[in-house]
């Protein structure tokens, strides 16, 4: 997928074309989702190295999110966005 822009209008054209066909995808609550987790885990480890026990709570989280997503996506709830 090559773009020949060479102006910066033509770039400004193209990133909100690309900014309006990837909407759908943001708009999504899995990837919001996901994104909660992923911080979920960065914060969790960070917590682990500082020797906190609300670690586990992060951690917690995210594991509990592993095994509900899948019983999610079979009652319908979630969608997968990139289908």
């Amino acid at each position: 997928m090559s773009h020949e822009v060479k102006t910066i209008k033509e770039i400004c054209a193209l990133t909100l074309r690309v900014w309006r066909e990837a909407a759908a995808l943001f708009m999504s609550i899995e990837v919001w989702l996901l994104m909660l987790v992923a911080v979920s885990l960065v914060a969790g480890l960070f917590l682990a190295f500082m020797g906190e026990a609300s670690s586990l709570l992060a951690f917690g989280f995210s594991f509990a999110y592993l095994i509900a997503r899948p019983v999610l996506h079979a009652k319908g709830i979630l969608k997968w966005p990139f289908i």
